[in-house]
């Protein structure tokens, strides 16, 4: 049981994380590893613009940073790919720019939209 449990349940989402395609030793692609499903994680958009926010412009602008919170334990790493399902209102395909980092609930992830 994480504190994250505690959050309503529509803040919470399920997230499916594939490794990144790399090279091998020998400079072929390698295809990325199986997907690993993260369950209940917190995702928001990791920034602002303040200024016109009540220009529509503005407010339609799709976010393009997000931040994940995930529990602890879950298995995410720097150039993973982190897919948000259907329903959310992040949902699609995010990278994953740097290391995760600890916090006291598990690990925040910085995320930038695919």
């Amino acid at each position: 049981m994480s504190l994250l449990d505690d959050f309503p349940a529509a803040w919470r989402t399920d997230v499916t994380v594939t490794g990144p395609v790399h090279r091998t030793p020998d400079g072929y692609l390698a295809a990325p590893g199986t997907p690993v499903v993260v369950r209940g994680c917190l995702v928001a958009p990791s920034a602002s613009a303040a200024p016109g926010l009540t220009d529509p412009a503005a407010s339609e602008a799709p976010e393009t940073s997000a931040a994940l919170y995930a529990p602890p334990g879950a298995q995410i790493h720097h150039r993973d790919t982190v897919t948000i399902p259907p329903g959310h209102p992040l949902t699609g395909a995010w990278a994953v720019e740097a290391p995760p980092a600890p916090w006291p609930l598990g690990l925040v992830v910085a995320l930038t939209r695919r």
